[in-house]
């Protein structure tokens, strides 16, 4: 089975580069899935979404539809068109955002209004109906996960997809959620 895990943490080191911060929830949330990925066989590919030119949606055209809402792409020139069309080359996703203000971080909600846009109402859409593990990584308190996760939740449904994994991390709870990771990925 092939799996794409896209990250959406803001690991930048200066200007001009945007690094996995390996000490930091949400890459170690990554890590922890491409192990247990790997280790049940899987081809798994990472996309580091800050690494990416992705901005936000324009809500173009007629009441906010653009060519988004007949001819399935974005109008805007940077990566996200490419990133959407890659996605059909695999069998589920794993969603990993960190939490910011109770909700997922800007890159991520920047990615997926865009992609809500584009394959919600596609009939020929690559997305429907594959799997996905959705993970929030509080690095405070953990309250935002919640929100962030009902967040996830209406991507779902909007994209048709199914989650089989719904996993609130913080730093007081990562060794126990290893768990519910390894049983999200055993659930594919």
């Amino acid at each position: 089975m092939k799996i794409l895990i896209l990250s959406f943490s803001n690991n930048i080191v200066n200007e001009d580069s945007f690094i996995p911060n390996k000490m930091g929830l949400t890459f170690a949330c990554v890590e922890e899935c491409e192990k247990n990925l790997k280790e049940k066989g899987h081809d798994v590919e990472h996309i580091c979404m800050n690494k990416k030119h992705i901005n936000r949606c324009l809500a173009c055209g007629a009441r906010g539809w653009g060519i988004c809402g007949n001819k399935n792409i974005c109008i805007q020139k940077d990566d996200f068109n490419d990133i959407y069309n890659h996605m059909s080359e695999f069998d589920m996703y794993v969603f990993i955002t960190p939490v910011y203000f109770h909700e997922m971080s800007e890159s991520a909600k920047a990615f997926f209004d865009r992609l809500k846009r584009c394959d919600a109402f596609n009939d020929n859409s690559k997305i429907k109906g594959k799997k996905t593990i959705c993970i929030a990584c509080a690095g405070g308190s953990g309250k935002g996960t919640d929100e962030t996760l009902n967040s996830f939740d209406t991507l779902n449904h909007f994209l048709g997809t199914k989650m089989i994994g719904r996993i609130p991390v913080t730093k007081f709870n990562f060794e126990e959620q290893k768990l519910e990771i390894k049983k999200a990925i055993n659930q594919q």
